[in-house]
C-alpha cells in the first residue's frame, strides 16, 4: 500500500484547483447580478423586455478557469504520484 506525502507540488495544485473554483463562482455571481441590473429597471418603469433567466458562463467560458484546473490537476498528480527521492 502506498502511503501518500504532503509535498510542495501537492499543495500548489490545491491552491490552484481552489482558485479556479473560486473565479468561476464569482463569475456567475456576476453574470446574475448583471441579470438583475437589467431587470430591476424594467420592472420599476413598467416596459421593456429583459431575459427571463440570466446568462450563467460555462466552464470553457473563462480560460483562466481551464488553465488553472489543469494546472491545478497536473501538479496534484504529480505531487501524489511523483517519486521524490529515495522514496519508493
Amino acid at each position: 500500500m502506498r502511503k501518500f506525502k504532503v509535498t510542495t507540488e501537492g499543495i500548489i495544485g490545491c491552491i490552484f484547483i481552489i482558485s479556479s473554483g473560486l473565479l468561476f463562482t464569482f463569475e456567475r455571481f456576476l453574470s446574475i447580478f448583471k441579470w438583475i441590473g437589467q431587470v430591476a429597471p424594467v420592472k420599476i418603469n413598467g416596459s421593456g423586455d429583459y431575459p427571463s433567466n440570466p446568462t450563467m458562463p460555462g466552464l470553457i467560458d473563462n480560460i483562466f478557469v481551464v488553465l488553472f484546473l489543469v494546472i491545478g490537476l497536473s501538479l496534484l498528480v504529480i505531487g501524489l504520484f511523483g517519486k521524490r527521492g529515495n522514496d519508493v
